[in-house]
């Protein structure tokens, strides 16, 4: 064939993480050296030197001012006597709707004698902690208006951490934790640097909005809408009757009767329907940039133990972009598992359910987490296990020092005959035309496909994947370009990670940038994509699917166009991938069967 000339390559960086990316068109990432693992998996309900459960508690109530003189809600459960505690605050929108305010959504395991669930705040006070649960301005029993973790939400975030560094019962280190959007105001807090933040603990979260709604462009299913209507939704039943039915769930009557009825609806003003346009194209703008707190929270040099899920299907693994850019620091830790959200259910795998009344033997979770605020809270010499634990795809885990884990590189050639290879193939094309289908069925759509011969020898891929994309388009000037990658054994297809890849075209050249794609102008760009952690094991084959359609994603542009995927030559489509081969893997025992 003869191939016309194609455009300039522009980089694109699309850092991992709940679901985030970067602004900037090239990484500055570089692997520099070899992790060879830290030893077995830690069992964390064996750890020595633990705080144990000795004290009463007491619950109390504030109203702390923010900058602008918005009154914050707070409630504190603090044991009940004479002295200064670690603090671990939960700064959420959720209080009195979706999530109660005993922390049991981060932590399901624990129980009292009843059964029932008793959450950060039953399980951390009676331990010589202040557990505080502050509901962000416009949410709970907070004044102020909705800022969807905003500039507002950032200095509120400030504030009520140094506000509880310094109270008489408090010894002036704080740790946050949560899950999801609460997993997401911790590291909006690191990124503030405020005096007494001792650590994070973010579970599914993320630093910039932004990746909660689009990976390059391309809109996430469900969380694509979440900042249009669903929080300001919540925001505004908690000043109903209680009892009432929503369409979302959740609780009414939180702030029923107050005076501050001004909040009620005041937090339509900050939703990202005031994007405009860029709601279509995927484009970064400055709603976005407003709530990318990624570069603060890089920086943050508090230790973070970060826990996310691959197959996390509210706040995609790509949200940890951030944590990836701390290159590994001494002193962090990471939990990357296989586990999706666990809405209603539990954040990680390692987690006794929530809804279980069974008693909880095994909950690694509860104990990795109370460990480790022992260590950066109260200032005990306790084990908090190794740096990084991979739990993988086979039931098995890989530890290293960092995150991510140096590897080596294997990339990979689709050809016209619709192999991959470890070779760049002759030049060539494969096209498909886009269609809607794969929204609910992702083999049923249009696609182009690729597969590798069997694997000689056991692959972990480990890290963030890049693609180097050279494609055209006909009949659209916009549509949704989706490779994903399969582990094909025999005729069992399991998909690697909920997301693999995915671009709109027009943000080639940055998502902050967006470029008119021309019709049938050649065009070649280099993205990333999502982090990943799986075993291709020993005689298993890979398969990349490029298609305009997938599960995970929302099918606003994918019907009638033609896309041209080439290969071969300096500029063809190819995939790198980060991978350790014959990797030193340890036995799972202690983790819990996910539900399907």
């Amino acid at each position: 064939m003869t191939r016309r000339p194609g455009s300039a390559i522009a980089a694109l960086a699309v850092l991992v993480a709940v679901s985030l990316l970067p602004a900037s068109p090239t990484s500055a990432r570089t692997v520099v050296r070899r992790a060879d693992g830290a030893g077995p998996p830690a069992n964390y309900t064996k750890i020595k030197g633990l705080s144990e459960p000795r004290f009463k508690t007491v619950r109390e109530t504030y109203e702390v001012e923010m900058e602008d003189g918005v009154m914050m809600y707070v409630e504190v459960e603090r044991p009940k006597a004479p002295g200064r505690f670690g603090v671990i605050l939960e700064l959420s929108p959720y209080h009195g709707t979706l999530a109660d305010r005993m922390g049991t959504r981060i932590l399901p395991g624990p129980k009292n004698e009843a059964g029932e669930a008793i959450g950060l705040s039953g399980y951390f006070a009676p331990r010589g902690y202040a557990v505080v649960f502050a509901d962000l301005r416009g949410t709970g029993k907070s004044e102020g208006c909705l800022d969807h973790l905003g500039p507002l939400d950032a200095a509120d975030s400030k504030t009520i951490v140094e506000w509880a560094a310094k109270q008489k019962w408090s010894n002036g280190r704080v740790g946050m934790t949560g899950h999801s959007y609460v997993g997401s105001t911790p590291s909006m807090a690191a990124a503030q640097n405020p005096k007494g933040l001792a650590t994070i603990v973010p579970s599914a979260g993320l630093a910039a909005m932004y990746h909660h709604e689009f990976q390059i462009g391309v809109p996430y299913n469900l969380q694509w809408a979440g900042p249009l209507f669903a929080y300001e939704t919540l925001a505004m039943q908690r000043y109903l009757p209680q009892g009432v039915p929503m369409p979302l769930g959740g609780e009414t009557g939180d702030n029923f009767g107050s005076e501050d009825v001004a909040g009620a609806a005041c937090g339509w003003e900050n939703s990202a329907a005031t994007s405009g346009e860029a709601y279509a194209s995927g484009a970064e703008v400055e709603w976005h940039r407003e709530r990318d707190h990624r570069k603060g929270a890089t920086k943050s040099k508090i230790p973070a133990f970060l826990v996310h899920g691959i197959n996390d299907n509210a706040a995609r693994i790509m949200a940890t972009d951030w944590f990836l850019d701390r290159g590994g620091r001494p002193g962090d830790k990471a939990w990357i598992g296989q586990w999706d959200h666990g809405s209603g259910r539990f954040p990680n795998s390692r987690t006794c359910e929530q809804t279980s009344t069974l008693p909880c033997t095994d909950d690694q979770w509860s104990e990795a987490l109370l460990a480790w605020f022992d260590k950066h809270l109260l200032g005990k010499n306790v084990d908090t296990g190794p740096a990084v634990e991979l739990f993988l795809n086979d039931g098995r885990v890989f530890t290293s020092n960092e995150w991510p884990v140096a590897t080596d590189k294997l990339t990979l050639y689709p050809d016209a005959s619709g192999d991959l290879n470890d070779r760049p193939a002759d030049e060539g094309s494969l096209s498909y035309t886009a269609d809607s289908d794969g929204f609910s069925n992702e083999f049923n759509t249009g696609n182009v496909s690729y597969t590798s011969k069997p694997f000689k020898r056991d692959t972990l891929i480990a890290g963030v994947p890049k693609m180097n994309l050279q494609i055209s388009v006909v009949g659209s000037p916009r549509v949704h370009v989706i490779p994903s990658l399969y582990d094909v054994d025999g005729g069992k297809m399991d998909r690697i990670g909920q997301s693999f890849c995915a671009v709109n075209p027009e943000l080639r050249e940055g998502i902050d940038a967006p470029a008119l794609v021309l019709p049938a102008e050649i065009m070649s760009f280099e993205i990333e994509c999502q982090s990943q952690a799986h075993l291709v094991e020993k005689g298993h084959k890979l398969m990349l699917m490029i298609a305009s359609s997938h599960p995970d994603k929302v099918p606003t542009f994918a019907n009638g166009a033609e896309i041209t995927v080439y290969s071969g030559g300096e500029e063809g489509t190819s995939l790198t991938l980060p991978v350790i081969y014959n990797p030193k893997t340890y036995r799972d025992p202690y983790s819990r069967t996910l539900p399907q």
